[in-house]
């Protein structure tokens, strides 16, 4: 076992022990990130500019932070909130949703067929059951924020209990509408052009126009960020998490702004 596996394993026992669906669910899609990388490397197939297998494996690697964010937070309720039914549609809405979404963008891939903005009956379909299924992801993870807040676990610090509710609320509000935006314009891209052969790898976006994508990104990673800057500065007190809220929502805000003036910024 390597020094850093050594390290690791405890973290990773620990997310299991917090909230074992979700803890395993990241696993799962750390391995079809694989299977992807390892389908793209074969196939020659590409949507956009870019391997077929790009936005799979995307949104799988998305999947892993989400589902591991979220089983982590968990550790945060109160023990009688982690089993009461409010938990409990957190976490099957979670699964049944993030197991739709990803399911229909490997089939589509494998088909070489877009799932995103689908011209066709079938495709168009499920672009929009994947919006309802996006909004549910996005919902949920703000009720759960709610509920780290309201009903913490007391032996937890105030301010740890703040940045984790903090950054989840964060991350479903400014992800709901980030992804609402993009989905009522039924594009990205705001000026450019809109393949993403050119683009910066992995994200592919934008360099020539503005991509929503990056204001989206920032978005949903509130969830990650603001419980870092708890982690780096142990001694923050909940005045300085609710100031790196602020930054972070600002620095999204910009990033959108930004891409609805078509500015690019990806390197």
């Amino acid at each position: 076992m390597t020094p850093i596996v050594a390290k690791l394993r405890p973290l990773f026992a620990e997310l299991d022990q917090r909230q074992t669906v979700l803890a395993r669910l990241g696993w799962l899609m750390l391995a079809i990130v694989a299977l992807c990388l390892v389908a793209a490397s074969i196939d020659s197939r590409t949507i956009n500019g870019v391997s077929v297998w790009v936005k799979p494996a995307k949104f799988a690697a998305s999947f892993v932070a989400w589902f591991w964010t979220m089983a982590w937070a968990w550790g945060f309720l109160a023990p009688t909130a982690r089993r009461g039914w409010i938990a409990r549609i957190i976490l099957w809405g979670t699964v049944l949703a993030a197991a739709f979404e990803q399911s229909w963008i490997l089939l589509r891939a494998g088909l070489g067929q877009p799932s995103h903005f689908a011209a066709d009956r079938v495709g168009e379909l499920a672009y929009r059951l994947m919006g309802l299924g996006a909004l549910s992801l996005v919902l949920l993870a703000f009720v759960l924020g709610v509920l780290v807040l309201s009903r913490g676990d007391p032996r937890h610090r105030k301010s740890w209990r703040l940045a984790v509710g903090l950054g989840l609320a964060i991350s479903g509000i400014l992800g709901g509408a980030t992804g609402a935006t993009i989905s009522v314009m039924m594009t990205p891209h705001v000026g450019g052009t809109a393949t993403d052969a050119a683009n910066f790898a992995p994200f592919f976006w934008s360099r020539d126009g503005g991509d929503l994508r990056v204001a989206h990104f920032l978005a949903v990673h509130a969830m990650q960020v603001l419980p870092a800057v708890a982690l780096m500065s142990r001694s923050a007190t909940p005045a300085v998490i609710g100031v790196a809220a602020c930054v972070w929502i600002a620095v999204t805000a910009g990033a959108y702004a930004a891409a609805l003036a078509g500015i690019s910024m990806s390197p």
